[in-house]
């Protein structure tokens, strides 16, 4: 977990975050549809997990843009990881879902073995199934709801504890003529970046 503590008086976003950490609720959400074709045919061409081949794509794109990976601790403390990974919930038979922890590799087919393994862990498991991973900084808090597409959404945030993770959730692809859309709900503190960053954020999901 390599960090890089900001220096907040020399930052460029001093007043922004100053003034936004103070609000009772400093987190903004954005919602869109974002063109996942190239993914969905890569994953069904290898007979493979769209939600990993997804997640995947989604978590080297946030690792690509430098805000998601600000976080706030020790109170009014700025850091930056180097590289952040993701705790998603996976769903079990019985209705009920845990909180598992995927770490961020590089690699797609290295990314996907490890993630197997997690997920058989959560659905062996009841409760929550927190794990002494589940609750790190340094990470996205993920949702799939694979049962419906969504226009908007609200994300659960404990924002009184400090808590400054971005919230991603992802819903039912939509086929457009062929083109695949998938629904994507971004939740994040206004005190760490701006819609303009989720916007870049958006457009390097397009990329391939």
């Amino acid at each position: 977990m390599t960090k890089t503590k900001l220096n907040i008086e020399s930052w460029n976003r001093k007043e922004h975050f100053r003034f936004f950490s103070a609000f009772d609720d400093p987190f903004f959400g954005i919602t869109t549809n974002v063109d996942f074709t190239t993914i969905y045919l890569e994953a069904k061409h290898d007979s493979q997990s769209f939600f990993l081949y997804s997640l995947h794509h989604i978590l080297t794109k946030a690792n690509e843009t430098d805000e998601f990976k600000l976080r706030i601790e020790e109170g009014n403390s700025v850091v930056k990881y180097d590289t952040i990974h993701v705790s998603p919930t996976i769903g079990r038979e019985d209705g009920t879902f845990g909180f598992a922890f995927f770490e961020y590799i590089p690699d797609r087919n290295d990314f996907i073995q490890q993630a197997i393994q997690e997920i058989t862990r959560v659905k062996n498991s009841t409760g929550l199934s927190f794990s002494k991973n589940t609750g790190r900084e340094d990470v996205i808090r993920y949702s799939s709801i694979p049962w419906f597409s969504f226009s908007e959404m609200k994300h659960a945030v404990s924002f009184k504890n400090g808590d400054s993770v971005p919230r991603i959730s992802t819903g039912k692809l939509i086929d457009t003529n062929g083109k695949m859309l998938l629904p994507i709900s971004i939740c994040a503190h206004h005190g760490l970046m701006d819609g303009k960053h989720v916007a870049q954020f958006l457009n390097k999901l397009s990329e391939p």
